[in-house]
């Protein structure tokens, strides 16, 4: 009997838990203002075989980037650790955003939804918005993994905008 009662204890903390942290989300965005035409910013940003050349952060992407497709991409934390997985591509819009989901486990576990989205500005230059949203059970658990994710978003914003001045001299 206590073994019941200690187990429906286990259960009803357990239930609670994931009913409190599954309606918890975190964002991280970031901002870049870009010295170059938003086709321009688009150009680089979609040219995922050269990834490997200047992004710091998101070191490999391949696949077809279109909508409801898999893309296979490669992470790599400031830790140097690398991190792979196959988002499916929910938007994209040419020389607007791009938009893919990404989960950890089963749905509602981790989900991130991460997005470029870039504003033309009337000088010719490009506002790059930057940014995901997490959402799931773990997402109350991950505090030092967003503040090291926020991290990489920056270090590609600065690489992009430098790899921005060498395409286009």
């Amino acid at each position: 009997m206590i073994i019941l009662v200690i187990a429906a204890a286990i259960v009803a903390a357990a239930t609670a838990y994931a009913i409190w942290a599954g309606s918890k989300e975190h964002r991280i965005e970031t901002t870049a203002h870009l010295d170059a035409r938003a086709n321009e910013v688009w150009g680089v940003l979609t040219d995922f075989p050269a990834y490997g050349e200047w992004n710091p952060f998101i070191t490999a992407v391949s696949g077809l980037l279109a909508e409801d497709e898999r893309l296979d991409v490669v992470l790599t934390q400031g830790s140097g650790k690398q991190m792979a997985f196959r988002p499916r591509v929910l938007r994209v819009s040419p020389a607007r955003q791009i938009r893919w989901l990404g989960k950890l486990g089963p749905g509602g576990l981790l989900d991130g939804e991460h997005y470029f989205v870039l504003e033309p500005q009337q000088d010719g230059s490009t506002v790059l918005t930057h940014g995901e949203r997490f959402t799931g059970i773990l997402v109350p658990l991950l505090g030092a993994t967003f503040a090291d994710t926020e991290r990489g978003f920056t270090a590609m914003n600065e690489a992009l905008e430098a790899r921005l001045k060498t395409v286009l001299g």
